[in-house]
């Protein structure tokens, strides 16, 4: 009895140990919202640059709604590695527009996301130390780029 029970002790521990070495991507998905990264009713401010240099100010509010409405409708997936999303910047050519978006709360940082078109994001860690990727799983169709040009004007 005694070498069942550990036998099946041993069996439950190589299994865990099993299951946490192998990664199954895109195993979960979640909603911008469920991961509760962000307040949407603290942001006062964003800030959004593109890879060109360009940079906006957005403190209209009606414009900040607009903005997280934006990672609102997005369903992610989470990634270990930014390879993991198909190297998205080695193949996407096409012009896809690229954002570094800081939101803020009253002039303070609240956080920083890297937005590849609607391709994938990373969320860079100033507020948990660590950045996340997440593979954006139903590529919406995003208001960011018509307000990002709208503001620039």
């Amino acid at each position: 009895m005694k070498k069942v029970l550990t036998l099946i002790i041993f069996s439950i521990l190589l299994i865990y140990s099993l299951s946490n070495l192998i990664y199954f991507p895109g195993f979960k998905v979640y909603a911008f919202d469920d991961l509760g990264l962000i307040q949407k009713e603290k942001i006062t401010s964003i800030n959004i640059r593109n890879t060109k240099g360009e940079e906006v100010h957005l403190t209209d509010r009606s414009m900040i709604e607009k903005v997280l409405n934006d990672f609102s409708i997005m369903e992610l997936s989470k990634r270990k590695r930014e390879s993991d999303t198909n190297n998205t910047d080695v193949k996407d050519n096409n012009g896809t527009p690229k954002y570094f978006i800081e939101l803020e709360n009253n002039g303070n940082l609240v956080e920083i996301i890297y937005l590849s078109g609607n391709k994938y994001l990373k969320i860079i860690g100033y507020s948990t130390n660590e950045t996340i990727i997440y593979e954006i799983v139903n590529h919406p169709e995003l208001e960011i780029d018509n307000i990002f040009k709208s503001a620039l004007k």
